[in-house]
């Protein structure tokens, strides 16, 4: 199933953040979790359940980047349910011990079942990106060799081939001019290799061909600030959350933008707000560090970056988390063991 990216290549001008501590007294922790197809794509909103001693004490919905959360929990094992009529039923044994760490992350993935419908998302309750035609009617709307050269782009995408993904995403925007989810992907893979005057004029094509989706004005926010001018960055960024108040990619543009601004409380609300919406986005903490840094909050930073090293231990900025902890002289301490 072709898919597109709400907010890719995100790039940090400053240097590190973390989480905020959730409960972190009295041995409370949380579990969060991301679910995503076999293949790499979006998994989209789900119910997700969560078992203890083989009752559910809880049930969320994920996001529509399949990113889900459970708070405020005892250290136990827990199982994480996922049943859903296309898909493989998924039963994932979580264990939360809280004098390790106070979160326990689990990522996992869907594999679709045989003879389901191929667009099995289609049908599911939408996301938080509402403006987005769902992939079974864009299908109606572009022709086949525009969805194939796309297909291609987003596989290059996911084998790191940025540069054979651009041309399949300018290949498909050749065949169907007003493929705005191509547009999206092209603009995305240009930020990521810093041509921003490109990747403008490609978000700024997304927006005017889908004027109701969120995430093309939170990529020209994003683009802006990457770019110095604050100015132009803030009313795309107000038309992002007017579409999409709740969005986790937009609390963190609106943190990011606070804090160029000096507005540090701001900054921290917004900041705070995006990880309690998606736990696992790691820019949010890491902007977050880059905040309680600079307001000389050097406690409240080094327990952040405790959590960030033991939550995610493999993410590209953990040697750089260490680092950091270690000029700060509390490199061989472990938050948990305070």
């Amino acid at each position: 199933m072709p898919h597109w990216r709400s907010l890719s290549a995100l790039r940090i001008p400053l240097l590190l953040a973390s989480i905020s501590s959730f409960a972190q007294q009295g041995g409370i922790g949380s579990i969060v979790g991301e679910l995503q197809q076999a293949r790499g794509d979006l998994a989209g909103r789900m119910l997700v359940d969560l078992q203890l001693r083989g009752a559910t004490i809880s049930s969320t919905y994920s996001d529509d980047e399949g990113k889900f959360g459970f708070y405020g929990l005892e250290s136990a094992p827990y199982h994480v349910l996922v049943r859903d009529e296309h898909f493989r039923p998924i039963d994932e044994l979580v264990v939360l011990d809280t004098s390790i760490s106070q979160v326990a992350v689990v990522r996992i993935s869907l594999t679709p079942l045989e003879g389901t419908n191929k667009d099995p998302l289609s049908k599911r309750e939408t996301g938080s990106n509402r403006g987005m035609v769902d992939p079974s009617e864009y299908q109606k709307h572009f022709p086949k060799p525009a969805l194939k050269e796309f297909d291609k782009g987003v596989a290059a995408d996911n084998d790191r081939d940025g540069d054979s993904a651009i041309r399949h995403y300018q290949k498909a925007i050749s065949l169907a001019p007003d493929f705005y989810p191509a547009h999206n992907n092209l603009g995305s893979d240009y930020l990521s290799k810093a041509e921003f005057t490109a990747a403008r004029k490609e978000f700024e094509e997304v927006v005017r061909l889908n004027q109701s989706d969120a995430a093309g004005y939170f990529n020209l926010s994003n683009v802006c600030m990457l770019t110095g001018k604050l100015d132009e960055a803030q009313p795309f960024l107000d038309e992002g959350l007017r579409r999409e108040p709740a969005s986790a990619l937009g609390q963190f543009l609106l943190g990011s933008l606070n804090l160029r601004r000096g507005k540090y409380p701001e900054a921290e609300s917004a900041l705070r707000r995006a990880i309690q919406t998606s736990p696992v986005m790691t820019q949010a903490r890491l902007q977050l560090i880059n905040l309680l840094m600079k307001l000389g909050r050097t406690e409240e930073a080094k327990s952040e970056l405790h959590d960030f090293v033991n939550t995610f231990p493999d993410d590209p900025y953990t040697p750089k988390a260490k680092q950091l902890l270690a000029r700060l002289g509390d490199g061989g301490q472990q938050h948990n063991q305070k």
